[in-house]
């Protein structure tokens, strides 16, 4: 089995300064300005592909979105000081992923819907390598539903033998599409019940209950 774990709001406790800093690194790029700071308003909702439709048929797209990486990756390092409440792990996350490595439960990677440079620091800011893990971001690839599978790939598994652990609607979405079961965690945990997800839990506290809904959701190994 393949555990894959979104970031924001999965393992790093991500809450209001991130939205800004993107938002913010997009107009002092490109003088243009979001239209909303919902991510669920999005029909893709990943940093790559609201930049990349934002600037949908301007030339140099690509070099901006590089720059608008820079930027708003600059923007969370300047943030992070004033707020590092916005820069933590969920309770008992760094330890439950390895947890996960130390019995051999199951193998981890990490797909996430941010930039490579801003997942990087982020993660940094929790004690997590992001190299020390199979990984794919948007700038690998703009749609969540490849994310996912590309980060299995990379950790040599199957799309069938993935447990996802997410935190927000676009989640829920995607896991179905992909028909790979979801674990909720975060902030967001009676809206994921409101959506169907039946385990549900707020952070890593109960490591112990959270392995008995892996080892529920583990599936004959397959001949590779």
């Amino acid at each position: 089995m393949l555990a894959v774990f979104d970031n924001d709001g999965t393992i790093c406790d991500t809450q209001e300064v991130e939205g800004p800093c993107y938002a913010k690194a997009i107009e002092h790029v490109t003088g243009k300005s979001l239209s909303s700071l919902d991510w669920a308003s999005y029909e893709e909702p990943t940093s790559s592909a609201i930049v990349r439709d934002l600037l949908a048929g301007d030339p140099a797209a690509p070099a901006k979105e590089e720059e608008i990486k820079r930027e708003f990756t600059r923007l969370l390092k300047e943030e992070q000081p004033k707020f590092p409440g916005d820069f933590i792990p969920l309770p008992g996350a760094v330890q439950f992923i390895e947890r996960l490595k130390a019995e051999n439960i199951c193998t981890v990677a990490i797909a996430t819907g941010c930039f490579d440079t801003s997942a990087r620091f982020k993660l940094q800011c929790c004690g997590i390598d992001l190299d020390d893990f199979p990984h794919a971001t948007s700038s690998d690839t703009p749609r969540r539903r490849a994310i996912i599978p590309l980060a299995a790939a990379r950790a040599e598994f199957e799309i069938s033998e993935v447990v996802y652990f997410g935190d927000a609607p676009w989640d829920v979405v995607v896991s179905r599409l992909l028909e790979v079961p979801m674990i909720g965690i975060g902030r967001r945990i009676d809206q994921l019940r409101g959506l169907g997800i039946r385990n549900v839990f707020r952070d890593y506290s109960d490591s112990d209950a959270i392995i008995r809904v892996l080892h529920g959701l583990k599936k004959p190994n397959k001949i590779r």
